[in-house]
C-alpha cells in the first residue's frame, strides 16, 4: 500500500499519517501489483516450482530404481509384481551309465594235491630199459648230397639220445639232423631247431659218427620227423642251403615199449564240475587227452577217470588252476595215458 505524505493543502491532523482507502477485488482488474508484494509472489512462486521439481526428480528415481518413498507421507507407489527371472526348464539329467567294470583275470596258481593224496599210492611210470633202440632209419637227401644212418636209444631214466653213424655230406655248409613234430617240406625256412639234434660239417665226404641228446622227452614218439637242415652262417652261399633251408625229410618209426606204471584211467562219463570232452583214446580203448569245461574242478576231474590228483600232475607236469577250489582252465588239454608222457 503506497504511503500518501500530506502537502500544505491537506487538512489532516499533524503526527498522523494517512493511509489510502482499501480498494475492493473489482476495481484492481488493471491495476499492477505492488512492487514489494511481486517480489514475495516470485519468491514464494520460484520456491514452490523448486519443490516441484525435486519432487519429480526424486519421482523418477523412486520409479526407475523401484526404491520405497525417502520420507513418511510420500506418495505410496502402487505394489508392482515381482519379476521373477527366467531360468532354462532343467533338462533332466541322463542316468549315467555305470562304470564298466572290468572283470580280473584270474591269478593263475601251481596245482597242488589234496591232502587225502598223502595215503594214496605215489604215482610212478618205469622208463624204458637203457640201450633200448626206439627208432632207426636211413636217410638221403633228394640230391643225394647228405647221407647217414640214424637211431635214438633210451638212457634209462626217461632220457634219450640221438645217434648218427657212416654220416657224409657234400654241400660246402654246415648241416643239422632234428627230430620235428610236425612235418615240413624240402625247400621250406626253419626257425626251429627241433629236438635230438646233431651236427655235421661243410663237405664231409668220409663217413663219420656224431650223437646229440633229446630235452625233457620221456615219451619221443610225438616227433614223427627227421629233417636235416642247413646251419650255415654265410650271407655268401646259393639260397638253396642258405641258414634254415630244409634239404631232407624223412618219417620216424618209432618202437617205444610199453612202460610198467600204477595209473590206470576209466571214464566213468560226465559229471558236475568234470564235464568237458574227452579227445582221444588209446589202441585199446583208454582215455587218452581230455579237454577242460567251464567249471571244471581238478579233483573232480580226477575222480571221474577213477586216478588221483596227484597222478593227473604227474603226467601233466606244471598244471596250473584258478583259486582255492583249484578250477581248471577252461580249454586246457589234459593227458590221461601214462604212456604217452
Amino acid at each position: 500500500m503506497a504511503r500518501h505524505t500530506p502537502g500544505a493543502d491537506d487538512d489532516v491532523t499533524p503526527g498522523h499519517e494517512l493511509f489510502a482507502p482499501r480498494v475492493s477485488d473489482s476495481d484492481t482488474d488493471t491495476d499492477s501489483a505492488p512492487r514489494s508484494g511481486r517480489r514475495r509472489l516470485a519468491i514464494v512462486g520460484g520456491v514452490v516450482a523448486g519443490v516441484a521439481l525435486v519432487s519429480v526428480v526424486v519421482g523418477a528415481v523412486l520409479v526407475t530404481g523401484g526404491s520405497a518413498p525417502f520420507a513418511a507421507g510420500a506418495p505410496t507407489e502402487s505394489a508392482r509384481p515381482t519379476t521373477v527371472a527366467r531360468t532354462a526348464t532343467p533338462t533332466p539329467s541322463a542316468t549315467p551309465s555305470p562304470t564298466p567294470t572290468t572283470t580280473p583275470s584270474p591269478s593263475p596258481r601251481a596245482a597242488t594235491p589234496p591232502p587225502q593224496d598223502a595215503a594214496v599210492p605215489a604215482p610212478f611210470i618205469t622208463p624204458v630199459a637203457a640201450g633200448t633202440v626206439v627208432a632207426e632209419g636211413d636217410v638221403a637227401s633228394p640230391k643225394g648230397s647228405v647221407h647217414f644212418h640214424y637211431r635214438v636209444v633210451a638212457v634209462g631214466d626217461d632220457t634219450y639220445t640221438s645217434e648218427l653213424t657212416g654220416a657224409t655230406s657234400s654241400l660246402p655248409v654246415p648241416v643239422a639232423v632234428a627230430f620235428f613234430p610236425v612235418a615240413p617240406s624240402v625247400g621250406d625256412g626253419t626257425s626251429y631247431g627241433g629236438d635230438g639234434s646233431v651236427q655235421l660239417g661243410a663237405s664231409t665226404t668220409t663217413p663219420v659218427a656224431a650223437s646229440g641228446t633229446f630235452g625233457s622227452v620221456s615219451q619221443p614218439s610225438y616227433l614223427s620227423t627227421l629233417v636235416v637242415y642247413s646251419t650255415s652262417t654265410s650271407s655268401d652261399v646259393p639260397v638253396e642251403i642258405a641258414n634254415g633251408k630244409v634239404l631232407a625229410v624223412a618219417p620216424v618209426g618209432w618202437s617205444v615199449p610199453p612202460r610198467q606204471t600204477n595209473i590206470v584211467p576209466v571214464d566213468s562219463g560226465a559229471v558236475a564240475f568234470a564235464t568237458g570232452t574227452l579227445e582221444a583214446t588209446t589202441s585199446s580203448g583208454a582215455p587218452k587227452r581230455y579237454t577242460v569245461a567251464p567249471d571244471d574242478l581238478i579233483d573232480v576231474v580226477a575222480l571221474r577217470f577213477g586216478i588221483s590228483v596227484s597222478a593227473l600232475l604227474f603226467m601233466n607236469q606244471g598244471l596250473q588252476v584258478i583259486d582255492d577250489a583249484q578250477h581248471l582252465f577252461e580249454g586246457t588239454t589234459l593227458v590221461l595215458d601214462p604212456d604217452s608222457v
